[in-house]
C-alpha cells in the first residue's frame, strides 16, 4: 500500500512562493500491470483554521482496504512547515497507523504507532511523506531542473532526490496538456529496474497528472488523474526545458 501511497503523494498543485496555496480536489484511478483495479483515490487541498495554515487529504479505498493520509501545516516562503501528519491503513485482516506530531524548536517528531511511542531529533525542515513534493512545483516554476528533500516517516528519516527528464504532451480531463516527465532518482538501490515518475502539468500549478512506479519487469503501477476541480488552467510558461 505504500506503493500507492508514493504514487499519490506526487500530485500535489501549488502556488508560487509568498502566494497562498489553491484549495482543489482530485480523483485517480490505480491501474497494475496496465489493468485498472478497484481501487479509487482522493486528494484535497483545504484551507485550515489559521494563518497559512492548510490541511491535505489523501484517501484510497475500496471493497479490501482502505488507506489514509493527512498532514496539517503552515505555508510560508514556499515551505511547507508539519505540524500533525497521519496515516492509518485498515486491509487484509491488518491495521496499521503513525500518528506523528511536529515540534520546530528545536526539530523534533513525536510517534505513535500500532506497536511503539518515541520521539526523534529531525533536521531543520523535514517534511512529512504527505507533503514531500510541496517543494516542487516552486523549483520548478524558477527553470530549475532538480532539487532534494527530507522527509520523516516514523523512525525513519530519508533522503529524496528528483529530476526533470523530458517533456510530454498528455490527454487529460481537462484535455491535452504539456507536462514535464520528472524522475525520483535513487542511489544505491539493490532493484536496478525501479524507478518512480510522474509528469506535472505546467498549466495546472504543477499538477501531477500522471505517474508511474515500476518495481520490476513484472510489476508496475500507474495512476491517472479521472477528474479534477481547482483552479481554471493557467497560460503555460513553464521554463524548465531545454
Amino acid at each position: 500500500m505504500r506503493l500507492i501511497s508514493l504514487l499519490l503523494v506526487l500530485a500535489s498543485g501549488l502556488a508560487t512562493a509568498n502566494e497562498p496555496l489553491a484549495p482543489f480536489s482530485a480523483e485517480f484511478r490505480i491501474y497494475v500491470n496496465k489493468l485498472p483495479t478497484p481501487v479509487k483515490a482522493e486528494l484535497v487541498l483545504e484551507p485550515a483554521e489559521g494563518d497559512d495554515y492548510y490541511h491535505m487529504l489523501l484517501k484510497a479505498k475500496s471493497f479490501l482496504l482502505s488507506n489514509t493520509e493527512e498532514s496539517y501545516f503552515h505555508w510560508r516562503d514556499c515551505q511547507p512547515r508539519t505540524a500533525r501528519y497521519v496515516h492509518e491503513f485498515k486491509g487484509f485482516g491488518q491495521r496499521r497507523f503513525h500518528h506523528m506530531d511536529f515540534e520546530w524548536n528545536p526539530p523534533r517528531v513525536h510517534n505513535e504507532s500500532e506497536d511503539d511511542k518515541e520521539s526523534l531529533d529531525i533536521p531543520d525542515n523535514t517534511l512529512d511523506e504527505l507533503t514531500i513534493l510541496l517543494r516542487g512545483r516552486c523549483v520548478f516554476a524558477t527553470g530549475d531542473k532538480s532539487y532534494s528533500v527530507t522527509s520523516v516517516y516514523g523512525d525513519k528519516v530519508r533522503e529524496h532526490h528528483f529530476e526533470v527528464i523530458d517533456r510530454e504532451t498528455l490527454k487529460t480531463p481537462l484535455g491535452k496538456l504539456d507536462t514535464l516527465l520528472v524522475e525520483k532518482k535513487r542511489t544505491g538501490d539493490s532493484k536496478e529496474k525501479r524507478r518512480t515518475l510522474f509528469w506535472v502539468a505546467p498549466q495546472l500549478d504543477y499538477m501531477v497528472v500522471q505517474a508511474k512506479h515500476i518495481e520490476s519487469t513484472l510489476l508496475k503501477a500507474e495512476m491517472i488523474m479521472i477528474d479534477y476541480n481547482g483552479p481554471e488552467l493557467v497560460p503555460d510558461s513553464a521554463p524548465a526545458s531545454d
